[in-house]
């Protein structure tokens, strides 16, 4: 928990906390009625409803992983490819002078999704367009997983309001049910109670699950420009160029860090190999 709070994106906090401010100042302008504003059985039936509508619509295999990325997009992370930057530029290094089996034993500790195969294709002498086609295969799947997951959360943000609404009818059929028994007063605070579903459901849609999911969107954006990155570099790999060709490269994409890039960095890349 002090992690999360520790690596808690500012904008992300500015604009969470603007919105609470502004709803918490809502309530509190008539404190008699603060109470009013809280309805447990439309809070379960706002999230219940939309979780349960949004397993309809999508396998449980990919709303799962979604769900639980929602903490994570709370956090101050910024996608980098920093580690497989530094194992490319000493696989380049091995390759060129033709060390075959030393870099086959490098491709080992790789685990990206992309630069694995890749570096496989390479090692084998596979020829240049089928490493051109595999890295746009790869990246256009992750593409398309990456857009499933926002679309998940989009939808999530278009049922949330739909269920505020349904808690609102169920609210006002039990209200209706009890007009012949009932004082004003007491249809007052049943309406009140039928509406707050709806409340949560514009909430939940509008503070959390659309902002959300622009936020996985940009994310995964620049996961795929990363990508893009790499798969540049890989082509440079198979043409055995020197690394510091492809660190020229790899700035032009406007990456850039002390750490990987340095010159001390790149004379000694053989032996940290």
């Amino acid at each position: 928990m002090k992690r999360i709070i520790g690596n808690l994106n500012h904008s992300t906090t500015i604009g969470l906390g603007g919105g609470l401010l502004l709803i918490l100042v809502m309530i509190l302008i008539a404190p008699e009625h603060i109470g009013a504003f809280f309805n447990i059985p439309g809070l379960i039936v706002v999230v219940g409803g939309t979780i349960a509508a949004t397993l309809v619509s999508r396998p449980i295999k990919e709303v799962v992983p979604v769900l639980r990325k929602i903490p994570m997009l709370l956090e101050d992370y910024s996608p980098n490819a920093h580690l497989e930057i530094k194992q490319l530029l000493n696989f380049a290094e091995i390759y060129r002078r033709g060390a075959i089996r030393h870099a086959e034993q490098h491709i080992e500790k790789i685990h990206h999704p992309i630069l694995r195969p890749a570096l496989h294709h390479i090692v084998d002498g596979g020829p240049r367009h089928g490493l051109i086609k595999l890295i746009r295969y790869r990246i256009q799947n992750m593409r398309q997983r990456g857009e499933a997951e926002v679309q998940i959360l989009r939808t999530m943000a278009v049922f949330a309001p739909a269920f505020g609404m349904l808690g609102t009818l169920f609210g006002l059929i039990h209200m209706l049910y009890g007009l012949g028994s009932s004082g004003i007063a007491e249809i007052g605070t049943a309406m009140a109670f039928a509406m707050i579903t709806t409340l949560y459901g514009i909430i939940a849609a509008n503070l959390f699950l659309k902002p959300l999911a622009m936020k996985l969107e940009r994310r995964h954006q620049q996961e795929i420009e990363i990508n893009h990155m790499l798969g540049e570099s890989l082509l440079m790999i198979q043409e055995r160029n020197h690394p510091s060709l492809i660190i020229e490269s790899l700035e032009s994409f406007g990456v850039s860090s002390p750490d990987i890039f340095s010159p001390r960095r790149t004379s000694t890349l053989a032996s940290a190999a």
